[in-house]
C-alpha cells in the first residue's frame, strides 16, 4: 500500500510538472516559428537599408520560414536609390559634448525596423522562460512603444521640406501606416498585463501575433515591386500565399487546441493522483482516524449540551460545514483566478484550512457566546443583589429571593435564577443548583455571590451584609473599569484602524482599478502577499491591544 501511495504521489508531481511546463510556454510551436521568421525578415530589411555594406553581400537566406521559403537578393529599386537616401541628411539631433548628429533618410527608416526586431526578440525570450519579471517586461515594452512613437513622429514630419511618405518610390506611405498599426498593437500588449492571469495569455498572444503579421507585411512592402506595376502572375502568387496563410492559421488553431487538451489531461491526471494519494494516506491510518472521529463526536455532544445550557439551540455540524463551505468558496475563487494545477493545489490548501478551522470553530463560538452572556449578567448582577438583599431584609429566605429575581428581572439573569429554582424544586440541593449556575456562566462576580451563599448556608453569617459588600465592590469595579476604558481608548481605536484601514484602501483601489486588482490578487504573488498582509495585520492588532492592557 505504501509503495502504491508513493507511486501516485510521484505521478501527481510529474503531472504537475508537465502541465506547468506546457502552461508556461506563451506561444505555440507554429507561432514561435512565425515570430522567428518575422525577425529574420526584419533583419533582412535592416541590412538592405545599410548603405555602408556592399549590395552584392545583401541577400536574405531564410532559415526559420519553412522549407518552401526562397532566398531574396536586395531589391533592384532599393539598390538604385540607396546611395541617394544615404546622402540625404534629414534629421538633426544634438549630441553630447561637441558636434551635432545628422540622420540620413535610410537611417530614419532603419530605426523603427530595428526596434520592432528587438521587440520580437524580447517575445522569444519571454516564450523561452527568460528571467525577466513582469515589471521588467512591462518597462521594456513601454520603452519600445515610447521610442516607436518618436520614430513615427519623425517619419510623419517634413524635415528639410522633404516628404518621407514618398520615399522608396512611394512605399513610405504604406510603411508608415504599418508602423502605426504596430505601435497600436504594442499598446494592446501593454494592456494585456492589466487583465487577470487567466485572460492575459490569450490577449498577449493575439497582440504579439498581430505585430508578427504586420512585420511580414512590412517586409512585403519593401521587398516586392511597386504594387501599381505588379503583373497578373504576381497577384495570383499572392492569392496562393493567402491560401497558405489560411492553412497555417488553421494548423495553428489545431496545435493550440491540442496543446490545451494536453494541459487539461495532465492537470486532471495530477488532480486525480493527488486525491488518490490522499485516500491511500487516510486508509493507512484508518484505525487512528476512526478513533479521532469518535473522540470528536463525543466532544460535539458536549458542545451541544453546553450550547443548550446557554439557552441556545445550535447544531454543531452547521458551524463546521458553514466554516468549511466559506473556505471552499474563497479557495474556488482564488483557484479559478490562478488556474491550472496550481489553482487545484490552492483550492486543496483552502479546503484543508477550512476543515481545520471548522473542527475548532464550535469551541471558539461557544467561548465567545459564553463570555458575552457573562458580561450581560455582570451588568444585571448589581440589581439582582440589591433585590436579594431587600427580600432578605423583609423576612424572606434566599430561595424566595431567587424566585423574586427570576420573576422581576429580564433575561439572561432571570433565566439563570429561574433554572436554579427549577432544579431545587426537582430535588437537587440548593448548593448544587448554585454550582451548576456558576459552571454555566463565565462571571467572576457571580462566582463571588455563589460562594458567599454556600458559605453562609454552611457556617452561618449575615448574608445581607455580604450582598451589600459585593454591591459596593461591583460599583467600585465599574468606576475603575470606566476609567480604564477612558485611558485605553486611544489604543483600542488604533487597533481598529490597523485592522480596518488596509481593507478600506484595498476596497478603494478595487473601485478605481478593478481589472488590475483582480489580476494581481488572483495571481500566485498576489495570494502570497494577501496571506502575509493578513498575518501581519493580525500581529499588529494583537500588539496594539497588548499595549492597552492594564493589570490591576
Amino acid at each position: 500500500m505504501k509503495l502504491l501511495r508513493n507511486i501516485f504521489i510521484a505521478l501527481s508531481v510529474l503531472a504537475a510538472g508537465v502541465s506547468q511546463s506546457y502552461a508556461q510556454r506563451v506561444f505555440t510551436e507554429n507561432q514561435s516559428e512565425r515570430i522567428a521568421c518575422a525577425k529574420e525578415r526584419l533583419y533582412a530589411i535592416y541590412t538592405f537599408l545599410d548603405a555602408s555594406k556592399p549590395s552584392d553581400q545583401k541577400k536574405y537566406e531564410p532559415a526559420s520560414c519553412g522549407t518552401g521559403a526562397k532566398g531574396v537578393n536586395m531589391p533592384k529599386y532599393l539598390e538604385k536609390i540607396l546611395p541617394e537616401m544615404d546622402m540625404r541628411r534629414l534629421w538633426q539631433v544634438s549630441g553630447e559634448g561637441s558636434g551635432t548628429e545628422f540622420y540620413s533618410e535610410a537611417e530614419i527608416w532603419r530605426q523603427p525596423i530595428g526596434l520592432v526586431f528587438n521587440f520580437l526578440e524580447l517575445m522569444e525570450q519571454i516564450d523561452s522562460g527568460s528571467a525577466y519579471t513582469t515589471t521588467e517586461t512591462v518597462e521594456r515594452i513601454t520603452r519600445f512603444k515610447t521610442q516607436m512613437m518618436v520614430y513615427i513622429d519623425r517619419l510623419k514630419s517634413r524635415p528639410s521640406n522633404y516628404e518621407l511618405r514618398t520615399s522608396m518610390e512611394g512605399r513610405g506611405r504604406s510603411i508608415i501606416a504599418t508602423l502605426d498599426l504596430i505601435d497600436s498593437e504594442m499598446g494592446s500588449v501593454l494592456e494585456s498585463f492589466k487583465v487577470s492571469p487567466r485572460l492575459w495569455r490569450s490577449k498577449f498572444r493575439k497582440a504579439v501575433m498581430g505585430i508578427t503579421t504586420l512585420s511580414n507585411s512590412l517586409y512585403g512592402d519593401i521587398v516586392t515591386v511597386n504594387p501599381r506595376l505588379m503583373p497578373l502572375e504576381l497577384s495570383m502568387e499572392d492569392n496562393k500565399k493567402s491560401s497558405a496563410d489560411i492553412y497555417r492559421a488553421q494548423r495553428d488553431r489545431k496545435l493550440k487546441a491540442d496543446n490545451s487538451l494536453m494541459i487539461t489531461v495532465f492537470m486532471l491526471i495530477g488532480t486525480l493522483a493527488v486525491f488518490i494519494s490522499g485516500y491511500m494516506l487516510i486508509s493507512d491510518k484508518n484505525d487512528q482516524l476512526t478513533k479521532a472521529i469518535g473522540q470528536y463526536m463525543q466532544k460535539s455532544s458536549v458542545w451541544a449540551d453546553d450550547f443548550s445550557r446557554q439557552f441556545l439551540d445550535i447544531n454543531v455540524k452547521y458551524i463546521v460545514l458553514g466554516t468549511l463551505l466559506l473556505f471552499c468558496v474563497v479557495g474556488a475563487i482564488f483557484g479559478t483566478g490562478v488556474g491550472g494545477f496550481t489553482g487545484v493545489l490552492l483550492f486543496a490548501v483552502f479546503f484543508a484550512l477550512g476543515l481545520t478551522f471548522g473542527l475548532k470553530m464550535p469551541g471558539i463560538v461557544l467561548n465567545i457566546l459564553k463570555r458575552r452572556r457573562g458580561e450581560k449578567i455582570n451588568a444585571q448582577l448589581m440589581d439582582a443583589l440589591i433585590l436579594l438583599s431587600n427580600s432578605l431584609k423583609s423576612g424572606m429566605d434566599i430561595v424566595q429571593g431567587f424566585d423574586m429575581v427570576s420573576r422581576d428581572l429580564r433575561p439572561p439573569i432571570s433565566e439563570e435564577f429561574s433554572l436554579v429554582i427549577k432544579n431545587y424544586k426537582l430535588g437537587s440541593p440548593f448548593e448544587k443548583a448554585l454550582e451548576g449556575m456558576e459552571d454555566r456562566v463565565d462571571s467572576r462576580l457571580l462566582s463571588y455571590m455563589v460562594k458567599a451563599i454556600v458559605l453562609q448556608r454552611q457556617v452561618g453569617g449575615n448574608l445581607t451584609k455580604i450582598f451589600e459588600r459585593i454591591v459596593e465592590n461591583i460599583r467600585e469595579e465599574s468606576k475603575l473599569e470606566e476609567k480604564l476604558q477612558a485611558m485605553t481608548a486611544q489604543q483600542r481605536i488604533q487597533a481598529i484602524v490597523v485592522g480596518v484601514m488596509p481593507w478600506v484602501m484595498v476596497g478603494v483601489m478595487f473601485m478605481f482599478q478593478p481589472d488590475i486588482m483582480v489580476s494581481f490578487y488572483t495571481s500566485t504573488v498576489g495570494i502570497i502577499v494577501l496571506a502575509f498582509c493578513i498575518f501581519w495585520i493580525g500581529v499588529g492588532i494583537k500588539l496594539v491591544n497588548k499595549l492597552g492592557e492594564i493589570k490591576v
